[in-house]
């Protein structure tokens, strides 16, 4: 995913921005024709949206003081949501960026290069007036679109330094069969607490669409804590926690029993609790696909 170095122009007068570029295919590096990028808020609420040209195409009209989720979704393709902050009130185009999607149950076997062109990204040089909210183009609710989406750890990657916007990238999913149990070492809490850190946002709505997806599939959570502290308040604390995430899914429509919890404490550790580096490998919540 590229952006090129930073040329200049004059800032538009209506203080709106732009986010423009193409979504591509990350095995076959074909671009993609039909996939669905949308700008939501941080609550899921659209902002705007477009469906990608022939050649795989977007343009999204933007107001550069909000920060969005950028959420791409295609037929056959696990979705992939980066959020993106304009950090200067002077940004006023991002162009070049290249989305990669992978098919569902496929993971990229290295590195991508996207077949995009040279990228620009442009920026004004002098101050933008204070934005409005376009009257013409209120949030919407999001409308069902077709996707396959898995769960996978969230993790982030740091644009480059002459980026002036903050993006945080969601690696592509993968697939979950029957049996399979998957870390979600994304799944964060706070410290002897079963309270969600704000990184887990991420994870949590790859989960949901996972179960939105697979509309029969049950699944198991698992709690695991280390060996720290005390052992029943451990085991409390593993089996909490889960029931956190369990209760944000039944919220966001998920029926309760197509999701099973349970709380391991620490006796299921997969790292030496010797040390601060390898216990924290033993906290953690564990998926199973317990039915499709």
């Amino acid at each position: 995913m590229a952006w090129a170095q930073p040329q200049h122009q004059v800032a538009p007068t209506d203080g709106s921005a732009s986010l423009e570029g193409k979504v591509q295919d990350g095995q076959t590096q074909k671009y993609i024709a039909g996939a669905v990028v949308m700008a939501k808020n941080q609550t899921g609420v659209i902002y705007t949206q477009q469906i990608t040209n022939a050649d795989g195409s977007f343009q999204l009209k933007l107001d550069p003081k909000l920060p969005y989720i950028i959420s791409t979704k295609a037929e056959g393709y696990g979705t992939v949501d980066e959020q993106l902050a304009f950090t200067s009130g002077s940004t006023n185009r991002l162009f070049g960026k290249t989305i990669v999607l992978f098919r569902i149950n496929s993971k990229p076997a290295g590195p991508t290069k996207p077949l995009a062109s040279p990228v620009h990204t442009t920026v004004s040089t002098v101050p933008s007036p204070p934005p409005a909210r376009p009257a013409t183009t209120p949030p919407v609710s999001e409308q069902p679109v077709v996707s396959n989406t898995s769960v996978v750890q969230t993790s982030r990657i740091t644009p480059p330094k002459t980026l002036d916007a903050k993006v945080i990238y969601t690696p592509p999913p993968i697939g979950a069969a029957v049996g399979k149990t998957t870390q979600l070492q994304a799944l964060q809490f706070v410290q002897s607490k079963a309270e969600l850190l704000p990184d887990a946002q991420p994870t949590l709505e790859q989960l949901l669409a996972f179960m939105r997806d697979h509309a029969t599939a049950e699944i198991e959570l698992a709690g695991h804590t280390d060996n720290q502290g005390d052992f029943d308040e451990n085991l409390k604390l593993s089996r909490q926690r889960v029931e956190v995430v369990k209760a944000y899914l039944v919220k966001n429509g998920i029926a309760a029993n197509r999701v099973t919890t349970r709380g391991y404490g620490p006796t299921r550790p997969i790292a030496s609790n010797n040390s601060e580096t390898t216990r924290k490998l033993n906290r953690r919540v564990e998926m199973t696909v317990l039915k499709e």
